[in-house]
C-alpha cells in the first residue's frame, strides 16, 4: 500500500473483507498502515465500500496517511487514531 518493504516484525495481515463479514483473502501490510485503517474505516464500511487496498487508496484520509508515512523508515511506528467503529461503541 505505501510500497516500502515490509520488516519481517511489522508484517500484519489485512482481510480486505473483515473476518466478521465473512471475508477470508488476506494481503500483507505494515502494521503502521494496518492500524490505519481501521482508525479510519468501520468493518461495515470495509465490507462495503473499500475491500480493495486500490479503493482504501483512493480515500482522501488514507492518501494523505500514505504520502506522509511513504517516506519513512520500513520498521516505523507510530500510534494509530482511534478506530470510528470504537468511538460509536461508547470506548
Amino acid at each position: 500500500m505505501c510500497e516500502r518493504v515490509i520488516p519481517e516484525d511489522q508484517r500484519d495481515e489485512h482481510h480486505l473483507v473483515p473476518k466478521s463479514k465473512g471475508g477470508k483473502k488476506t494481503v500483507l501490510l505494515h502494521r503502521i498502515c494496518h492500524d490505519q485503517i481501521h482508525s479510519i474505516f468501520t468493518d461495515a464500511q470495509l465490507a462495503k465500500k473499500f475491500s480493495t487496498i486500490e479503493t482504501i487508496v483512493e480515500d482522501p484520509a488514507m492518501r494523505t496517511f500514505v504520502t506522509w508515512v511513504r517516506n519513512k523508515p520500513p520498521g516505523f511506528l507510530d500510534a494509530a487514531k482511534q478506530s470510528r467503529q470504537l468511538f460509536r461503541r461508547g470506548r
